[in-house]
């Protein structure tokens, strides 16, 4: 009996941590869809969902994801007003953590590449996560963006061998999300660059003319 007990009660907590989940992650798939920044409100309510959903069940990655990617979130919108570096604390943790739990998830290691850069810590905990990443999700277009995001947001602070990492990512990315890469690249104004480290090919001259 107190086994079937605990049982539902585990399964309960489940239930519930996975509804405060939905809703956080409702909030994102349409700051996404969107293409925007959220408000203040939006970014407090939607890791308030996340941290319950945590609270209730504690060791699930996922929810470790998702708290990390909406603390950059909120990172951003007070970018201006409060050092991103001290806000997003808590999101590195969360992504370092999630990844020794699941290293061969290549999302977490393509956000905890992207925060870092946008932290400008581009060492060894950057490298990492950038190798990973391409290493395990290497035709993943989320991955593909977020890695070219992270890489040439810090360009002149890589190593060559991230460098590399970085360049065969966005060509790899050339043949299903072309726009997408043109318009990373271009944002950042790195396309010199870029197509000098390119493997020579038909989608790269078409790239790089």
């Amino acid at each position: 009996m107190l086994i079937c007990l605990l049982a539902i009660y585990y399964s309960l907590r489940l239930v519930v941590a996975d509804t405060y989940a939905y809703k956080a992650r409702y909030h994102l798939s349409k700051w996404e869809k969107e293409a925007r920044l959220p408000v203040e409100a939006e970014v407090e309510d939607a890791l308030l969902q996340a941290s319950s959903a945590l609270y209730w069940d504690s060791n699930n990655t996922e929810y470790m994801d998702l708290k990390a990617h909406l603390i950059m979130y909120q990172g951003l919108v007070y970018w201006g007003d409060k050092a991103f570096s001290e806000m997003t604390d808590e999101a590195v943790k969360l992504y370092r953590h999630s990844t020794k739990v699941r290293p061969k998830w290549p999302y977490a290691w393509a956000r905890l590449a992207l925060v870092k850069a946008y932290r400008g810590e581009f060492d060894g905990v950057f490298s990492e996560a950038v190798a990973r990443a391409v290493k395990n999700g290497a035709w993943e277009p989320n991955v593909q963006k977020d890695i070219a995001e992270a890489g040439l947001y810090g360009w002149d602070y890589l190593s060559r061998a991230t460098k590399r990492d970085l360049v065969a990512n966005i060509q790899r990315g050339l043949s299903f999300q072309k726009r997408a890469m043109l318009e990373v690249v271009g944002r950042h104004d790195k396309k010199v660059e870029v197509c000098s480290h390119m493997t020579n090919n038909k989608r790269s001259r078409e790239f790089c003319r």
